[in-house]
């Protein structure tokens, strides 16, 4: 019984930390209806996300399904190299790609200049507006809906393909009339991951003077001074998110369709035409280059071109910033990840499960609005504890609240992790190792944790990576002076001098690239677990 209590202390502790600033806003929004003022610029921030987010999903769904289809039940020359890569444009933040293209395609950027110097006439074109940056966002964020596509194409019952096409039915009947409606589950649950993503954008959308949700909250807290606006539009999102969340869980916690050995070992994938495998190839290519190539390679010629006038000392002192923090925040994360999982495995009570899933509702709160719970829940501390000095108190803290709401919206990358690398440890070690006299807590720290280091190392490495660049949480919450590659980054951009900060973005790239191909990896491992299972 002590030892439950322990547990239970210990989970209710985390929970507490990590979800009061949540409920805390969640609260004041819900208030906040009543006392609102009229403001022209509420509607204009509802609009424009509600346009941003049709236009994404749609894009995102046009890119990612097709490009699901070919890669899985296609076979054509290049299809494993276009498999591979169709991830690498998650690496890609949106707003170092809102960079690249302003600095390319409009007035006075690489492109025209380029074009007038060779004797053809092209002005540039303005891409500040709802449609480039819808753009923009899809390229960024159309791997998600292509992997959990890929893995339910793959999941589906190898025998519904055979008897569509026994009764005559072409690829493409197949695709439209099985293949999409059986992949719907992963299709939806992609789609809503995108859209959270979507929603939390805060520097495509600041880049491009875009009013959105994520842009409203942060300018009621910084320069408009009306926290009850900025609690009314968090309130909002964070509904719309716990939706979107809702439904992503929900989708993704369905079993149906999951094939046996024999049908994943006679998948066999149909010929494309030569002429079609090269249409295939090159079409599959086209969001690929623009997502991922384009960016990183201006990015890196930027660097190179501006060599010397690049501030190292800055960029240096920046990137300790975001390995420090990085650091700090994801072995918090890590921790706490693994303390949880292990009252979720060895206790037969549910609500460590339902607790750990709550939690991890952080994820999907954008960045501005875990930065607005936790300067109201340091507020709250401070007057709670009627502290002297406040001021300089809440100077002090900062750094606090910043690895604070960092862990907050992070944390389910490690608990995620470290779930996926339990699943494939049986519970037969456990009852093994409690008839040989061990308690629960050397089982789980002494057997199990050293089975599965390479599962916490994935996680604390994706929170560091995810930290890197975050930007809207490190600019409401960062120390005086205190920068990292993304705010520096975005500094730079703010005063039009982006390719003084190309160094900066393209380390964020190089390391999130590494993260999305572990990423990936750990995505693959687990479901030819669940399949050999």
């Amino acid at each position: 019984m002590k030892y439950l209590n322990i547990k239970y202390l210990i989970n209710f502790f985390i929970a507490l930390v990590f979800l009061t600033p949540v409920v805390m806003i969640f609260s004041k929004g819900l208030f906040s209806i009543f006392i609102i003022e009229n403001d022209i610029y509420l509607s204009r921030y509802f609009f424009g996300s509600f346009t941003i987010i049709v236009l994404v999903a749609f894009l995102v769904l046009a890119i990612s399904i097709p490009l699901a289809w070919l890669t899985t039940m296609t076979e054509f020359k290049g299809r494993k190299f276009i498999q591979i890569i169709a991830i690498l444009p998650l690496a890609v933040p949106g707003y170092i790609s809102a960079y690249t293209y302003a600095e390319l395609l409009e007035p006075s950027g690489f492109v025209p200049i380029l074009l007038n110097s060779i004797g053809i006439e092209f002005i540039g074109i303005s891409i500040r507006n709802s449609f480039f940056g819808s753009i923009i966002l899809a390229l960024s964020l159309f791997p998600y809906v292509y992997l959990l596509t890929r893995i339910s194409i793959i999941n589906l019952s190898a025998r519904y393909i055979e008897a569509g096409r026994t009764i005559g039915k072409t690829h493409l009947e197949c695709f439209f009339k099985i293949g999409i409606p059986m992949s719907a589950p992963g299709i939806i649950a992609g789609l809503a991951l995108a859209m959270m993503e979507t929603i939390n954008d805060f520097g495509v959308a600041s880049f491009f003077g875009l009013s959105t949700l994520s842009i409203g909250i942060y300018n009621y807290i910084s320069i408009l001074n009306n926290l009850n606006a900025a609690y009314f539009l968090s309130f909002v999102v964070i509904l719309m998110m716990l939706i979107l969340y809702l439904i992503e869980q929900k989708i993704r916690g369905k079993k149906n369709f999951h094939n046996s050995d024999y049908e994943f070992l006679n998948w066999k994938r149909y010929e494309l035409s030569k002429i079609k495998g090269y249409l295939a190839f090159y079409i599959g290519l086209i969001p690929i280059i623009l997502g991922y190539f384009i960016p990183i390679l201006f990015t890196l010629y930027l660097y190179l071109n501006n060599f010397s006038k690049i501030n190292y000392a800055n960029f240096f002192l920046s990137l300790f910033n975001t390995l420090i923090l990085g650091f700090i925040v994801a072995i918090i994360c890590t921790l706490l990840s693994i303390l949880m999982n292990f009252s979720g495995r060895f206790s037969k009570r549910k609500i460590f499960i339902y607790l750990k899933k709550i939690i991890n509702i952080g994820y999907a709160i954008p960045g501005v609005v875990v930065a607005l719970g936790v300067i109201y829940f340091i507020i709250s501390i401070d007057k709670l504890l009627d502290l002297l000095f406040l001021n300089n108190l809440l100077i002090g803290s900062s750094i606090i609240g910043l690895v604070l709401a960092l862990s907050i919206r992070l944390i389910s990358l490690s608990n995620n992790s470290i779930d996926s690398g339990l699943e494939k440890i049986s519970k037969s070690i456990d009852d093994a190792s409690r008839m040989m006299g061990r308690r629960y807590s050397t089982t789980y720290f002494r057997i199990i944790l050293p089975q599965i280091k390479i599962s916490v190392i994935a996680g604390l490495f994706l929170v560091m990576v995810d930290t890197m660049k975050e930007l809207p949480i490190t600019l409401l919450l960062r120390p005086f002076n205190f920068n990292t590659l993304a705010t520096e980054l975005y500094q730079y951009s703010s005063s039009e001098s982006v390719e003084l900060g190309s160094l900066h973005a393209l380390t964020i790239i190089i390391f999130l690239t590494i993260a999305v191909f572990l990423l990936d990896n750990i995505l693959e491992k687990k479901l030819i677990f669940k399949i050999k299972k």
